[in-house]
């Protein structure tokens, strides 16, 4: 946009600037929660793993189930919550991680919309001023024709 206050002028640079950062802010951001939003899905599915195999050893079935079996399948129940712990880990590093990119893009964000806003003040003072010149160029021109 183009600025007609040398002051806005001088601003819209930093402007841009901040605008430029607010965005790389926002893409940051979306990029943890996206990673956030994959490793909640993995734990889900760990969840969905560990009901699975726990349903298998408790649910009566037709046929005999060895005790190799049993092991073997509470030994995988027992690496898959261990997963679920180191799970837990990631995602509250990824969230505190996600709430600090958001502060981040909600500060340069609010930035931005203070210098937008005092652009526009400025860009409005300036048209005041120029219709206020206007006017009184046109009241001395009608003042002097009487």
């Amino acid at each position: 946009m183009s600025y007609r206050h040398p002051r806005a002028r001088r601003l819209a640079v930093v402007l841009d600037l901040n605008r430029r950062e607010e965005q790389d802010a926002l893409r940051r951001w979306g990029d943890i929660e996206q990673r956030l939003n994959a490793e909640r899905d993995k734990r889900t599915q760990l969840q969905g793993y560990a009901q699975d195999y726990r349903q298998q050893i408790t649910t009566p079935s037709d046929h005999a189930v060895s005790a190799g079996h049993i092991h073997n399948s509470l030994e995988f129940i027992s690496q898959i919550e261990s997963a679920l712990t180191q799970q837990d880990t990631q995602l509250a590093q990824l969230e505190a991680q996600s709430n600090k990119a958001r502060q981040a893009y909600l500060e340069v964000h609010n930035k931005v919309d203070a210098m937008e806003k005092m652009i526009d003040r400025l860009e409005q003072e300036f048209q005041n001023d120029i219709n206020r010149r206007e006017q009184r160029e046109a009241d001395e021109w009608a003042n002097r024709r009487r």
